[in-house]
């Protein structure tokens, strides 16, 4: 669609709803908007032709028409998602052209506050341009939910929406066998190569979406690194990358997989997003559908405290009804709040690292001010090469364990940090395999001593 075809698409919504249609000043803020310029921009442009008008006018205006045409197509309109309201509405709010299969897609009918994210990457697939979407964070931030939303969105402007997901680490050749006969509407394919999928790909518009990747991921010291068996699938992105082709593929993980970050940028047509943690009054709501009132505050320290994470809020939530009888404050007082679920959760992600990898949590958790890298390696790294230490320190903030905090002085150093629920984990874990060595050594010396005493006997 171009910028004068939507201006009469615009005009006709507005003539059908009874409106007058757009005035010139209208037209020339729509037109610069479309194009992806700032309301000052727009000003500045206008001023060029002795047109002086003051930014906040600008955004007035800009605003009202958004708003009347949120409430004509009955969803939010803004200046970021513009144009992908605009050519979804062009290709029909129904999706009956658009051949769907969910797979294992999951109910995101309680869907919480995405918005920004929604706009950010409906902008980028509207303008035909974006080929490979990486969504990535940690377990449970809301990734899938993010993917499935996203699809049910924006499916009328594909003929096709494939959503599979990778958590049983399916062959590639599995994913083609099942994929290409849905794109060629025949019941199997004598062709299911890499192939064959790029040249549909070029034909049709697709939008495939891939979750879970991290399934065929190999843990340890290096992120991004694909399991034995699991290559071709390094392949089938670098194709989908570089090659020029009219579809889109969506994949969600908690990390990169390798290639994939050289290839993604601001204006390429591979982009990444990474998400964060919700915020309190989003923590609120989800507390509220478990059957939880909670005040702002008491939703500003679970936030901190489980980093935004919505799975950890909702299995607090779970755990504050079943052993607290609701009372949010008696579970925030008691301390320990690293419960079963949520300690299962963890322990999938920590079980993955290298021993290098855990050894630094490890210390990081303990040494929580003014932990660097320089500290890290002086004090317990010393026979670790450099290469080893940043290899391991960039794979645990590819998966989004560590984080990295500028110092309070505004210096140009940085420290390293945990949230406060991985914090509480690492340690109590730490513990037990504390305890665990205890007890083996205690065993060890109970064998030697009965060994000795019967060779003695002897």
């Amino acid at each position: 669609m171009t910028a004068q075809e939507a201006i009469a698409l615009i005009d006709h919504l507005l003539h059908a709803n009874n409106q007058q249609k757009l005035t010139d000043f209208q037209s020339f803020v729509f037109l610069g908007t479309w194009e992806g310029h700032s309301y000052q921009e727009i000003a500045d442009r206008l001023a060029d032709r002795l047109l002086y008008y003051e930014h906040d006018y600008i955004k007035h205006v800009g605003s009202l028409l958004w708003r009347t045409l949120s409430q004509i197509l009955g969803e939010k309109v803004s200046k970021h998602n513009l144009q992908a309201v605009l050519r979804r509405y062009q290709h029909g709010r129904a999706s009956d052209n658009c051949i769907q299969d969910w797979g294992e897609a999951i109910d995101v009918s309680q869907f919480y506050n995405r918005q920004q994210e929604l706009e950010t990457l409906e902008t980028w697939i509207s303008g035909n341009s974006t080929r490979l979407i990486g969504i990535f964070g940690l377990g449970g931030i809301g990734k899938t939910s993010l993917s499935v939303k996203l699809a049910q969105q924006i499916q009328s402007l594909f003929e096709f929406a494939i959503w599979r997901s990778l958590q049983q680490a399916p062959r590639l050749d599995v994913i083609l066998s099942n994929i290409l006969p849905i794109l060629t509407n025949s019941s199997a394919t004598n062709n299911n190569s890499i192939d064959a999928l790029m040249e549909l790909l070029r034909q049709k518009r697709c939008l495939l979406i891939f979750d879970n990747l991290e399934s065929i991921l190999q843990g340890g010291n290096r992120s991004g690194q694909y399991q034995q068996g699991y290559e071709d699938y390094r392949q089938l992105l670098a194709r989908i990358a570089d090659e020029p082709h009219q579809s889109c593929l969506i994949l969600t993980g908690r990390e990169q997989p390798g290639g994939f970050a050289v290839r993604s940028g601001e204006i390429l047509p591979v982009r990444s997003l990474k998400l964060f943690g919700v915020s309190p009054p989003v923590c609120q709501q989800i507390l509220a559908a478990k059957g939880l009132k909670a005040t702002l505050l008491q939703c500003q320290v679970l936030v901190n405290y489980f980093g935004g994470n919505p799975l950890a809020l909702k299995l607090a939530a779970t755990t504050i009804k079943t052993l607290f009888g609701g009372d949010i404050h008696a579970f925030l007082v008691q301390g320990n709040t690293v419960f079963s679920d949520l300690w299962d959760l963890l322990d999938r992600q920590f079980d993955r690292l290298s021993p290098l990898q855990q050894q630094i949590m490890y210390w990081i958790a303990i040494n929580q001010e003014g932990a660097t890298p320089a500290k890290l390696k002086a004090e317990i790294l010393s026979k670790v090469s450099g290469r080893q230490l940043m290899e391991a320190l960039e794979a645990l903030a590819e998966r989004s364990l560590i984080e990295h905090r500028r110092s309070p002085d505004n210096t140009a150093s940085t420290s390293l940090t945990l949230q406060p629920a991985i914090v509480e984990y690492v340690r109590e874990r730490l513990l037990q395999t504390a305890e665990q060595e205890m007890i083996a050594n205690k065993l060890n010396l109970l064998k030697t001593h009965v060994l000795i005493e019967s060779q003695t006997q002897d």
